[in-house]
């Protein structure tokens, strides 16, 4: 079952999430003031929190896969840049494979300028 923040996520896609030439998936997300991961995160100067991009590239992924995934594990997280409303979130995910493992290496932008970058560790429900 989807959370209702994972809903929200979704609804604030503005591109489809694809497979660009080199085999990444991308996807671009819009989130205005309103959207319900700002509440409470900052009052009067709001900040996508961390946890919100983090779920922005699992729902690239699995909108790529056409299946739901549960995160494993993130590693090497850095937030380079505090994302606002009303800008333009893009979202660069690679499948490569690390120590028998599918890992996802995650890179955001926001407006075009270097916002996070992460690694995922994605996997279906049923798998250990």
């Amino acid at each position: 079952m989807k959370s209702k923040l994972k809903r929200a996520v979704e609804a604030r896609s503005v591109g489809t999430q694809q497979a660009d030439d080199g085999g990444d998936a991308v996807g671009s997300f819009r989130f205005a003031a309103d959207f319900p991961g700002f509440a409470g995160h900052f009052p009067a100067y709001p900040v996508l929190p961390a946890v919100v991009q983090v779920l922005t590239a699992q729902v690239v992924v699995e909108q790529l896969l056409g299946r739901p995934l549960i995160m494993r594990r993130l590693e090497r997280a850095k937030f380079l840049k505090q994302v606002r409303p009303g800008q333009t979130l893009q979202v660069v995910c690679r499948e490569r494979q690390s120590g028998g493992r599918r890992v996802w290496d995650a890179r955001l932008t926001a407006d075009g300028e270097p916002a996070a970058t992460f690694w995922m560790t994605l996997a279906e429900e049923n798998e250990g």
